[in-house]
């Protein structure tokens, strides 16, 4: 039996705390590639959490990053996905993949500082038909393992979502 503060420990995944930043180090499977269509609408995550947003660029790219824009907070779920970025709805300002702003609409030209600005962003990386991503430190971003679920050509996989309303060590002891 654990006590309440081993159970803390062990069960809360959030950023700052000990088994979510254990966890942020490894890949995580985040979404499906086919829920994600380029300048399509972006969609919801909450992984280890946080609430993220995940969308498809313009080229085909798969950005994973904050929900809130850095400017003013609004949900860049309600942003629009348009040519190589995700534009606030708010004030007008646009991300890419990476997270650099890459406009600002209400700001003139000559007054700028977008590249000073930086939206919280995760390295996201697909293979056969799952989007995944790094929530570590994206300065020491891993290749992503060769797993061997995930070298099976796509044609031979089937890929179930479940949600469980409950924490990853209750699915481990279910399992």
């Amino acid at each position: 039996m654990t006590t309440q503060r081993e159970n803390d420990t062990l069960t809360r995944v959030g950023p700052g705390t000990p088994m979510g930043e254990l966890m942020r180090r490894y890949w995580i499977p985040a979404a499906m590639s086919s829920e994600l269509k380029a300048d399509g609408d972006p969609i919801r995550l909450q992984i280890l959490c946080e609430k993220l947003i995940a969308f498809r660029d313009t080229n085909g790219k798969v950005g994973i990053m904050d929900h809130r824009c850095p400017h003013r907070c609004a949900s860049l779920f309600f942003g629009r996905n348009e040519e190589g970025g995700i534009r606030c709805v708010y004030h007008g300002w646009k991300f890419d993949v990476d997270g650099n702003c890459t406009d600002m609409a209400n700001v003139p030209a000559h007054q700028d500082f977008k590249h000073k600005v930086h939206a919280k962003a995760y390295k996201a990386s697909e293979r056969n038909g799952l989007v995944w991503v790094y929530m570590g430190d994206q300065s020491r971003v891993p290749e992503l393992p060769p797993l061997e679920a995930t070298l099976v050509p796509e044609q031979y996989m089937d890929i179930d979502l479940h949600q469980r309303d409950c924490n990853w060590l209750q699915a481990l002891e279910g399992e």
